[in-house]
Formats: structure tokens, sequence, C-alpha cells
């Protein structure tokens, strides 16, 4: 029998998303080289903290509810957005640290991510040991 995050990620085409956790599938690129991907987090795999140079607008599209957690190394300011039916937007400014996951019981959460300029990999940057000294919010999200 499958599942839903099997059939979700049957459906969509999705591929496991290497370092940040999740999965995902590029979607198409638009206007001045932007580019816009489904991304799929499940309670085994969530987007782990990180940090883009660049801004990330996230649409939640269907599933459980998720908590993003936003944070910012320059003030020490801890952002908590919920990401539902109700909430659909989030706007993560270019180097804030970033991580979604579900909130509890819940088995998966259906986004599309926009980035402009497109996403490339030496845009990203993973968790580096000190963040959780700063946020101990982060812990277990590393």
């Amino acid at each position: 029998m499958v599942g839903p995050v099997d059939g979700m990620m049957e459906k969509y085409g999705l591929s496991p998303l290497p370092g940040e956790g999740g999965y995902f599938r590029f979607i198409s690129s638009f206007g001045e080289n932007s580019g816009c991907i489904y991304y799929l987090i499940t309670s085994e795999s969530h987007s782990k903290a990180h940090m883009l140079d660049n801004d990330e607008v996230w649409f939640f599209l269907e599933g459980s509810d998720a908590v993003q957690l936003v944070c910012d190394p320059e003030t020490g300011r801890v952002e908590r957005r919920i990401l539902n039916r109700d909430n659909r937007f989030s706007l993560v400014e270019r180097n804030l640290i970033q991580t979604t996951f579900l909130s509890e019981g819940g088995d998966y959460a259906l986004f599309s991510t926009v980035m402009s300029p497109r996403y490339r990999e030496e845009d990203y940057h993973g968790a580096e040991p000190s963040w959780t000294g700063l946020f101990p919010v982060l812990e277990g999200h590393v």
C-alpha cells in the first residue's frame, strides 16, 4: 500500500535534497534567472538549519502544519512561523538562519519555494556549530 508521502513523491517526481534534507524537484526558471521548486518535508526528513545568500519565498501547498524558525545572527531575534492552510506564505530574507519541520504528529507538508536569482549550490550555507550556541531553539535541527 502506498502511503501519502510515497504518493506525493511519486506524483511530483521528488528526489532527496542532499545536505538540507527533505525532497524536491525543480519546476522552472522564469524572469531574470528566477527559479521555483516543489519541496516536501516528512516526519523523517525536514529542512535542516541553513542560510542562503538570497531571499526565499515559501508557499504552503498541502499537508500537515509546519513550523519554520527564522533566526537573525545580527540581532539575536528568533521568529517562529506556522505554515499551514491559514498561513500559506513566508519570506525568509537572505543571510537569516532557517529551518522548517512538521508540527508534532504531522506526516508531510508540501511547499513551493521561489528564489531570485535562482538557487545555486554556492548560495547554500549549512549549519555551523556556533548556531546552536547562539540559538538553542535550533538544537535537533542542524
